[in-house]
């Protein structure tokens, strides 16, 4: 049973399975029935009754001239190249509502042209390749008719042929619909173009990346702006986001439907609108989509199902980010085999005022959001036990093999298990390991030496390491392949190691304080006087030694100023510094122990608003969005966090307070950290393969559901491996915490392991950094 009649029948209505065709009927003979006149219907959509009145006033036969091809026409050269490769065919015979080959048919119903968009509301940056200097973007656009394989349409959407043809002749009262013999019919519709941002042959490359947005038509704001709704809104921003898209090397599609009024039509939809402002209690959420049942009978007649065409056409795969936030867009595209990677709301910003009830009432009947719209989820979010809560939901469904993106295959994690254990054994063989953290990349003995030079109290002393450490930490995301630094010994050290010895040397020259006379400690105005140059020329960074994600690592720094300033109760009154957090932990120590929650709170509370924005314009930090979790109607249940920075910023921040004395309960709560070298242990090791090839040219945006799924699979996976390990060791977990298998183990092994596989010990998954996550 397909997903659509599994909800038919959970709603209680009732469904028909099609019957199955005595003949397979493909796009190549519904597109030879068209050439040789066998179709029911006519010609020109809905526009085909002023054809008929053209006739008489032009004297001509319509059908004749929209058969001739004009001397000056051509096919736009990367489109026709693009439409006769054979890749973009594979899945053609799948297309059921409009032939294939239209476009070089006797009679076209699909044609394409170049052109300029211009939207005011836009705000972008020309590039004289996508953008040009005036602001309008280079476009190329096609036109499509419909033209249904009729008996493969009826089984797409689960009714009995016969049923379809007979409700059509109702509704068209064209006899031609009720012949059998004839296959294929046009409609008396309006269809749909297809808005094209950069290269659309490009599509061939499985490593290129796609924004889509399946838009259905709304006059009223598309074109005239009314804000009872977010159509036109959505609509320019998603123009935005596959222009962005374009930018980066990848490609856009905007899909604009003839689907007025959910397919009821404008006056249905004025109708339905008039109802909504005049019921009882006004416009509001939980009667938005009762008046459109009581007036039109249904909620909605677009038939998503079979939007997909469209994509199946073009050839499209993957969809890396769906700008939609329709359940019924995103389970279409998703039950024809198409996958997506992320899904992208309208920002709240983008969002009309008189539109919040549409919004809202959409949002509750199980449409996608980025937004976390209670204070309650934000809390549950902020929980160390919502990580691995969520990331172990993800896990069962591996078990099961329901991942999307990976299959798990446990019977190598013992291979793993020996290979960790033996690091653990050659980089410590005494075993006594330190806490996985920022310190291990320091030079060590050259901060025990600033560290003893320091003339000030042992407190005061872990302050100043405590604000190193923050800025640190926060530095530390994938710097790239390219970029090395060059230590006051001249030696040179690249990654974490380079960004830990860099970030070490800044905050000894007093990069991040703003008395010169306390060079060594970060406060906000320090940190807000910090220019972006002086961050370049701190990191030594140039053109031939570029460092991914340094604007991002500018931007987070300067969002820490703000935030150290909007979080005295953490950060301190008068001067606001990370290193005051160690005053926050002490006025909850109770005979030398204190819970790691409190630390925490400090860290993932006084840090909310360090990171930035996601594309739908939320800022929640290092919580994704994965969509097999979640459950209509179930607030946050699709949200999967992994704080992995600020469990890495926490980690490291135990050392320097334990050595006053203190001790840490609760430590099992910290996870592994969900980060490319524990989660490259698992897939160079095979426990994790993906299930669709990846190629060494692909990368994914931090957000996409396979990176997610991957995410949390490692923090699943580290757990189940620990145990093994300290069995072949022969520790306990009291003596060998997760903290130390980190350290000991994975981190090392799965650098180790990656050198083996690649020699630039790259990721095997290639993420798009902006410096904030990895």
């Amino acid at each position: 049973m397909s997903k659509h009649e599994m909800k038919q029948e959970a709603s209680g209505r009732p469904t028909k399975r099609a019957k199955a065709s005595k003949k397979e009927y493909l796009w190549s003979d519904l597109h030879a029935d068209m050439e040789e006149g066998k179709y029911a219907g006519v010609y020109g959509g809905c526009n085909s009754p002023w054809f008929g009145l053209a006739e008489i006033r032009a004297g001509v036969n319509m059908l004749d001239w929209h058969g001739k091809r004009a001397a000056d026409e051509v096919y736009i050269k990367e489109v026709q190249e693009y439409l006769e490769r054979p890749s973009t065919q594979e899945r053609w015979n799948d297309v059921v509502t409009f032939d294939p080959q239209g476009m070089f048919a006797k009679t076209p119903t699909m044609s394409s042209c170049e052109a300029h968009l211009n939207l005011p509301e836009l705000n972008l940056r020309p590039d004289g390749v996508i953008v040009n200097e005036d602001g309008s973007v280079n476009i190329q656009k096609i036109a499509v008719d419909y033209c249904w394989n009729l008996p493969g349409f009826s089984e797409r959407l689960g009714f009995q042929e016969d049923d379809v043809r007979k409700h059509l002749y109702k509704w068209s009262n064209n006899p031609t619909v009720l012949d059998e013999k004839l296959r294929a019919y046009l409609p008396p519709l309006g269809g749909f173009t297809v808005y094209i941002f950069g290269d659309i042959r490009k599509l061939s490359n499985p490593a290129t990346q796609l924004a889509v947005r399946v838009h259905d038509s709304c006059c009223g704001s598309d074109v005239f702006g009314t804000d009872i709704c977010t159509c036109r809104p959505y609509l320019v921003f998603s123009v935005e986001a596959a222009v962005d898209c374009a930018q980066k090397g990848g490609v856009g599609l905007v899909v604009y439907f003839q689907k007025e009024g959910r397919s009821l039509g404008e006056v249905t939809k004025y109708r339905v609108y008039n109802a909504r402002k005049a019921q009882e209690g006004g416009d509001r959420a939980e009667k938005y989509f009762f008046q459109t049942e009581s007036i039109a009978g249904i909620r909605d007649a677009r038939f998503q199902e079979a939007m997909p065409d469209v994509l199946l056409w073009l050839g499209v795969k993957r969809i890396d980010f769906l700008l939609s936030m329709s359940s019924e867009k995103y389970d279409a595209i998703t039950d024809r085999g198409i996958k997506v990677m992320q899904r992208v709301s309208l920002p709240d910003r983008w969002v009309p005022a008189h539109a919040q009830v549409e919004i809202t009432a959409k949002i509750s009947a199980g449409y996608h959001t980025d937004t976390i719209a209670s204070d309650e989820i934000i809390s549950e979010l902020r929980n160390l036990e919502m990580v691995r809560s969520r990331c172990n939901q993800i896990f069962a469904l591996a078990e099961k093999d329901e991942a999307v993106h990976f299959k798990l295959d446990m019977t190598k994690l013992p291979q793993v298990a020996e290979f960790v254990a033996k690091m653990c054994k050659d980089n410590y063989p005494n075993l006594n390991i330190p806490y996985h953290s920022r310190w291990r990349h320091f030079n060590e003995a050259a901060l025990e030496k600033v560290i003893d030079e320091w003339k000030c109290d042992d407190q005061e002393k872990v302050r100043r390491q405590l604000d190193m450490c923050f800025v640190s930490v926060l530095l530390d995301a994938g710097a790239g392949d390219k970029w090395r630094y060059l230590d006051s010994d001249q030696k040179e050290v690249t990654r974490s190691e380079g960004l830990a010895v860099a970030s070490m040397d800044m905050f000894l020259n007093g990069l991040f304080s703003s008395d010169v006379a306390q060079p060594h400690r970060v406060n906000s105005h320090g940190l807000r006087q910090l220019s972006s140059k002086k961050l370049h020329q701190g990191f030594q960074v140039g053109p031939k030694n570029p460092m991914v994600g340094l604007e991002g690592r500018y931007g987070l720094l300067q969002r820490l100023a703000n935030a150290l300033d909007q979080s005295p109760q953490f950060f301190g009154y008068e001067i606001c510094r990370p290193g005051n957090v160690l005053d926050y932990v002490l006025k909850h120590v109770t005979a030398n122990r204190v819970s790691v929650r409190v630390l925490w709170k400090a860290v993932i509370e006084g840090l909310e608003q360090i990171w930035p924005e996601n594309t739908a314009g939320v800022r929640r930090g290092d919580v994704w969005v994965y969509n097999p979790l979640k459950e209509v109607g179930v607030a946050g249940s699709d949200m999967v966090p992994f704080h992995k920075l600020s469990q890495w910023l926490t980690y490291s921040l135990l050392e320097p307070i334990e050595s006053l004395g203190i001790e840490f309960d609760d430590l099992n709560l910290l996870t592994g950290l969900a980060e490319y070298r524990n989660g490259g242990l698992f897939v160079d090791f095979e426990v994790l393969t993906t299930k669709v090839a990846i190629g060494e040219d692909m990368s994914f945006d931090a957000g996409s559901e396979l990176v997610v799924e991957w995410r949390a699979l490692t923090v699943s996976l580290v757990d189940r491996l620990a145990p093994l390990v300290r069995d072949i060791l022969g520790q306990t977990e009291q003596q060998m915490g997760l903290a130390k298998i980190l350290q000991g183990g994975t981190w090392a092994a799965g650098r180790a392991i990656a050198l083996k596989k690649r020699p630039d010990r790259s990721s095997p998954i290639k993420i798009s950094s902006d410096g904030t996550v990895f």
